[in-house]
């Protein structure tokens, strides 16, 4: 006497629940990034917009500018305006600077301004909980 036993799936009832189960997830997945990519977003502002900026004041320019090791001073504003999200993907998410992109990656990179490196890793674990949060709620884990 054998113990085998035999379960047949049907495939395409498999398929279609798959499917399903794909699409709620990048559902879900889209909207946790969504979440995720305005709070870094906002945060990457608020470290250019808040004070202290201990740096050097010049007389044509309406704010004390940054020193190394601080986030840079908003000025005309150009760079605050051009910080952006974008969500692409189910599985990928892209925040900074759009239109001034060599401006900010030459300040956080060369001039020592984190603002984005900083925004991200001080949001990390929030970010981490939302995408959590929104892949439970959308898949009702």
């Amino acid at each position: 006497m054998s113990n085998v036993v035999y379960i047949e799936i049907d495939s395409k009832e498999f398929d279609m629940r798959f499917n399903e189960f794909r699409t709620m997830f990048r559902k879900a997945s889209m909207k946790g990034l969504k979440q995720s990519g305005r709070l870094v977003r906002d945060r990457i502002k608020k470290f250019i917009k808040d004070p202290p900026k201990t740096g050097r004041k010049y007389p044509s320019l309406p704010n004390r500018s940054s020193k190394a090791g601080e986030s840079p001073a908003k000025q005309l504003g150009g760079l605050s305006r051009s910080i952006k999200y974008v969500v692409p993907a189910w599985d990928e998410m892209e925040v900074g600077s759009t239109t001034a992109v060599k401006y900010g990656f030459f300040l956080e990179i060369y001039l020592n301004r984190p603002f984005v490196s900083r925004a991200v890793s001080e949001t990390y674990n929030t970010v981490r909980m939302i995408l959590s949060m929104s892949l439970n709620e959308g898949l009702k884990i």
